[in-house]
Parts: C-alpha cells; structure tokens; sequence
C-alpha cells in the first residue's frame, strides 16, 4: 500500500532542499495521492479501521496540497 512513497523516502528526507524541483515535487505529490487512492480503496475490516484509514487518506491529500504551496512559494520568491 505504501510502495509509493517507500519509493521516494529519500526525497521526503530532503525535502527542504529539493522543494524547488519540479519534477521531484510533482515525484513525491504523485505518490502521495497514489497512496491516498490505494487508501481509500481499502474497505477496512472494522469502524475503528475505516476510521483510521479515512484519518490517513485525508491526512495524504492534505501532505500533497502542502507540498505543492511549499513549491509554489519557495520557486516564486
């Protein structure tokens, strides 16, 4: 489930430095909404899996959109 984000573990390690490349920006926003869809796939066995499943999801997305302010302030000034 989180093969993706495993993939660029070294560029979430860095992030500081390389949030002003785009393409390694858009690297790691791409696996985050992978794991976020992977997520939102999984039906959970109980309320208490849903719920922490539903937690993750949106905390995914919410990583992604802050990834992407971060590039967008730190490459126009």
């Amino acid at each position: 489930m989180y093969e993706a984000l495993e993939a660029c573990a070294a560029d979430f390690n860095d992030l500081p430095k390389i949030i002003t490349d785009a393409s390694k920006v858009k690297t790691i926003r791409s696996a985050l909404d992978a794991t976020a869809r992977r997520i939102a796939e999984d039906t959970g066995e109980t309320e208490v899996d849903r719920d922490s499943l539903a937690k993750l999801y949106r905390g995914l997305l919410a990583a992604s959109r802050i990834v992407a302010q971060l590039h967008e302030k730190r490459s126009t000034g």
